[in-house]
Parts: structure tokens; C-alpha cells; sequence
């Protein structure tokens, strides 16, 4: 529900441009009035002939989609600054040009959206302390319309001694190991099998949903390193999505960074879930708490775009009072 923060607050925005009205509209013309009438050296005013090139400059960018969405170009450009001097058949052809630009506009933010909606498979929280034993969760989003995911496979980096999971009501798990590349020295000796790949299957996650799979695990490598866990996708259409990509793919996939170690005595609740975690079959706790932290999203970012739709809403018809 991130994606909303962005989203919404953009809607309020483009809204106040659809209903002929932009945002702080009375500021700057009042601000584009006290520049004109301040005196100014007779060395310090431009030729008539700049004058005349500033008056016919047409808006780029953002001020050229502000102007199609509006219909009228915004109050703080040349024009408005001096609209009794202003060019009518150049005010036309700035508006027919700007108007172009709105299926364009729109379209660009339909496509944005949906991209910016989009969920990845991931690891909670993405980085722990080296040596830590902590709890990973694998976030597994379904992404399709009519399939459900039944099949999750998660491909651990090297390094990996041991793995407990916290069984979720409807699936199976299967642990794989494999031989380590290098032994891993431990208290009560090397370890010279890791773990390579967790399988969760047998369950049914429908479409718009996500589930949480707890891993408990003690972090390898060094302060600074990123591990990266490859995950593979199945559903019940036969669709495979592999999450094997770097950050900036379609499909990345997940990374924990390691931070440095915390101070000797320093525990931390999700550590002692750690030590404290077994393969018995208990209910999955996760999925809850991520659930409530994205309703407490969605509720916050509902909050912001209701107050900035009233705040242009009172803009907007509080500038046509004033002008009727």
C-alpha cells in the first residue's frame, strides 16, 4: 500500500488542474503583481524586443501538462504576470498545443500506477546483524487474477548451517541440504552440510492475497554483504515466476543486507523468537502483524489524501466565489 502515499497526494493534485484551478494560484499572482509594479533602474529594464520574445515563450515540461490539464496557462508565466499586454491568438495556440498532451498525460499515469502497485517476493526485514540468529519472513504476494499460488521454493545463498520454519496451517515443508562449499566452524565442530533450498507446498494462496513463511536462521558472511535468496513461484495454471533478478528487474530477487553485530547483551525480541523457533506445527503469527501494518498504511495514506482533496476542493470553489 506504499504506492498510495505517492499515488493519492498526485490525484489531489491533478485534480485541482482538471477543474481549471492550480494550487496557491492567488500567491503568485499576487507575487507576480508586486513584480510588476515595482520600480526598477532604467538600466535594469530589458529591450522591448526581449520583452516581446519572453511574452511569446511557450511552457515545457511540467508547466506545458499543468497547462493541458488546466486549459489555460499557469498564473506564475510571463503572460500572467502581464495578462493586459498579453498576445489572444498566442494564449490559442499555447492551449491547443497544451491540449494535445492529455491523453498523454493520462495515459503515463495509468501506466504508472499499476507498475508502482506491484508486489515482489521478499525477505522481513531485508537486513539483520552479522552472526544474529534472527527470523526471516518470506513475503509471497499473489499476483495473478485467477490462480492460486501452490508453490513457493526458496534457494538459500552459502553459508547457511541450519534452518527451523514455523509451519503455516495448509502447507507442507521440505528442507534440502546440500554440502558446503566451505566447512562451517562451530562450538561442537565443522558443519560440512547447509541448507540450499526450503520447498513450501500443499497450500492455496488466492489471487490479492500474501502469506508470510517465518524462517529461523543465524546470519553468515560480513558486515556489508548482501545475500541473495532466489525464489521460485508456481501456481496452479502451470505459470512459473522466478524471482532470480537483480534489484532492477521485472522479477528481482530477495536480498538481506548483513549489518555489523550488535553489543554483547543486546537482545532483540526477534532474536529470542529465533533461538525459541521449532519445526512443530503452530500457527503463523507474521501473516497477522504484516496484515495490520499494512491496514495501519492504507488508513494513513486514505488520512492524506482526504485532507489534501478537501484542501483543493476549498481552493478550488473558494476561488470561483471570489471570482463570481
Amino acid at each position: 500500500m506504499t504506492f498510495l502515499y505517492y499515488a493519492l497526494p498526485a490525484a489531489a493534485l491533478l485534480l485541482a488542474l482538471w477543474l481549471g484551478h492550480y494550487p496557491g494560484e492567488r500567491l503568485l499572482l499576487a507575487a507576480a503583481e508586486r513584480r510588476r509594479l515595482r520600480p526598477r533602474p532604467a538600466a535594469a529594464v530589458p529591450p522591448a524586443r526581449h520583452l516581446v520574445f519572453v511574452r511569446r515563450r511557450l511552457p515545457r515540461g511540467g508547466t506545458l501538462i499543468g497547462a493541458a490539464l488546466a486549459g489555460r496557462a499557469p498564473p506564475s508565466a510571463p503572460r500572467a504576470a502581464s495578462a493586459a499586454h498579453a498576445d489572444d491568438n498566442c494564449e490559442e495556440r499555447i492551449q491547443m498545443k497544451a491540449r494535445t498532451l492529455v491523453p498523454a498525460a493520462l495515459l503515463a499515469l495509468a501506466l504508472l500506477v499499476p507498475a508502482t502497485a506491484g508486489a515482489h517476493v521478499t525477505l522481513q526485514p531485508n537486513e539483520a546483524p552479522e552472526g544474529a540468529y534472527t527470523v526471516l519472513d518470506a513475503r509471497v504476494p499473489n499476483e495473478t487474477e485467477n490462480a492460486n499460488t501452490t508453490e513457493v521454493a526458496v534457494q538459500f545463498p552459502e553459508g547457511f548451517g541450519d534452518v527451523s520454519y514455523q509451519a503455516v496451517p495448509g502447507w507442507q515443508v521440505k528442507v534440502v541440504h546440500d554440502k558446503l562449499k566451505k566447512p562451517i566452524q562451530t562450538d561442537d565442530g565443522p558443519v560440512t552440510e547447509g541448507v540450499s533450498e526450503v520447498v513450501f507446498s500443499g497450500g492455496k494462496l488466492p489471487p490479492g492475497e500474501f502469506q508470510d513463511f517465518p524462517l529461523s536462521v543465524q546470519i553468515p558472511g560480513k558486515a556489508g554483504d548482501e545475500l541473495t535468496f532466489k525464489a521460485i513461484q508456481t501456481y496452479d495454471n502451470g505459470e512459473v515466476v522466478r524471482w532470480i533478478g537483480a534489484p532492477e528487474t521485472e522479477h528481482p530477487a530477495p536480498q538481506v543486507l548483513v549489518t555489523p553485530p550488535k553489543e554483547e547483551g543486546a537482545t532483540t525480541d526477534a532474536a529470542d523468537t529465533a533461538k525459541g523457533a521449532t519445526g512443530s506445527a503452530t500457527p503463523a503469527s507474521s501473516s497477522t502483524s504484516s496484515s495490520g501494518s499494512d491496514k495501519g498504511l492504507a488508513i494513513a495514506a486514505l488520512v492524506v489524501a482526504v485532507i489534501a482533496l478537501a484542501i483543493a476542493a476549498f481552493a478550488v470553489f473558494g476561488s470561483r466565489r471570489r471570482t463570481a
